[in-house]
């Protein structure tokens, strides 16, 4: 069992030290427990020809679900991740993503995602997660730090 998390600034989605990984920003919205970031990807993150990875985008809305527990809850680990997909998104589409903590019960959390593509609002995926807490800081907790 993992019972502490090291953060080596590696992490491929926001991690500012992987050469290879996305380097997202992530702003904070305390007062809806919501973590989000706002980016584009390019074409080397595609799987069909012209539109982007499902994985990819699971990824996102998993990291940015992430971002909201470890924020107002405490740091957790993801249990389980369900996905959505609503409409294709193509390379290089402005995108915002935008994770949400939406309950709590003593070390488990739920939290809820979703990718709005900025042109024209359309929800590109949405998800639903269930996290394990390493330590209990309680729904809507000050972050640590």
């Amino acid at each position: 069992m993992i019972n502490t998390l090291q953060d080596d600034n590696y992490c491929f989605v926001c991690g500012k030290d992987n050469p290879r990984g996305l380097k997202i920003r992530v702003t904070y919205l305390p007062e809806e427990m919501a973590a989000e970031t706002e980016l584009s990807l390019p074409r080397e993150y595609q799987g069909w020809a012209d539109v982007i990875h499902g994985g990819i985008l699971s990824t996102l809305l998993d990291e940015m679900m992430a971002h909201a527990v470890w924020r107002f809850a405490g740091p957790g680990l993801t249990l389980s991740l369900e996905v959505r997909f609503h409409h294709p998104l193509k390379p290089d589409e402005a995108i915002r993503v935008r994770g949400v903590l939406t309950a709590g019960n003593g070390s488990r959390r739920t939290a809820e995602a979703e990718i709005i593509r900025t042109r024209d609002k359309h929800r590109i995926a949405s998800g639903k997660s269930r996290f394990l807490l390493l330590e209990d800081k309680g729904l809507g907790g000050e972050p640590k730090g």
